[in-house]
């Protein structure tokens, strides 16, 4: 008697079940597919079906998590980029209490999180290299990490009058960056193995921009 093979429907249902039981972790395979994919390919040859095959899942199944490749690519750089520094967007409230140098260090220690990731470098590699070709990349990185890490910034500046900032993005921009300058030419396009500039450095002197500025803006006013 020959077995029956199970139709597409079973294999669908089954996924389906699965995912009620462990709704994550199916939703996790397919976003660490996709990494995996788009840093070895880009953007372009990122497609469901490549990403369907590596997480070992059927393409309706990338579509009950994903109603599209823009949602997929906007899990994929949150999973290289704010889960990374493991940042709450949804509660925010511990960050801005902070002191001022408190804020800084806070900042500084999660650029250097990613200034030290290896598949975050590789990810920022291929945005830049990418980005002309296919400017919907582009769009989805810079609303999904620069604009919220902004208006977080602009946000906790606002909230700090003691600081007597006149113009709270503008400051969050120098801030991020620096940040985002050191990572560029230090690690990124290889500076640091011909001058090193430490975050450390960096980082000190944005207190004393910020934090030591206060005074000095204050009695200028």
């Amino acid at each position: 008697m020959t077995a029956e093979l199970p139709s597409n429907t079973d294999q669908v249902k089954s996924e389906t079940e699965d995912k009620r039981a462990h709704p994550r972790s199916k939703r996790d395979q397919i976003v660490a597919a996709a990494i995996k994919v788009f840093l070895e390919n880009g953007y372009k040859a990122t497609s469901m079906n490549r990403v369907a095959d590596q997480a070992g899942v059927i393409k309706a199944t990338i579509y009950s998590h994903f109603k599209d490749k823009e949602q997929l690519f906007i899990a994929i750089i949150e999973e290289l980029t704010i889960k990374k520094i493991d940042l709450n967007y949804e509660d925010l409230e511990p960050l801005m209490v902070l002191p001022p140098e408190m804020f800084i260090d806070q900042v500084s220690n999660k650029f250097s999180v990613l200034m030290d990731d290896p598949d975050y470098l590789r990810l920022f590699r291929v945005m830049v290299g990418e980005s002309e070709r296919f400017p919907e990349l582009a769009s989805i990185y810079v609303k999904t990490v620069i604009l919220r890490g902004m208006d977080l910034a602009t946000a906790y500046f606002d909230r700090h009058p003691e600081l007597n900032i006149a113009d709270s993005a503008a400051t969050a921009h120098i801030c991020a960056g620096s940040f985002v300058s050191l990572m560029t030419w230090q690690q990124v396009l290889g500076g640091k193995k011909i001058r090193t500039l430490e975050v450390e450095r960096v980082t000190k002197m944005l207190k004393a921009l910020i934090c030591n500025g206060a005074q000095y803006r204050g009695e200028n006013n």
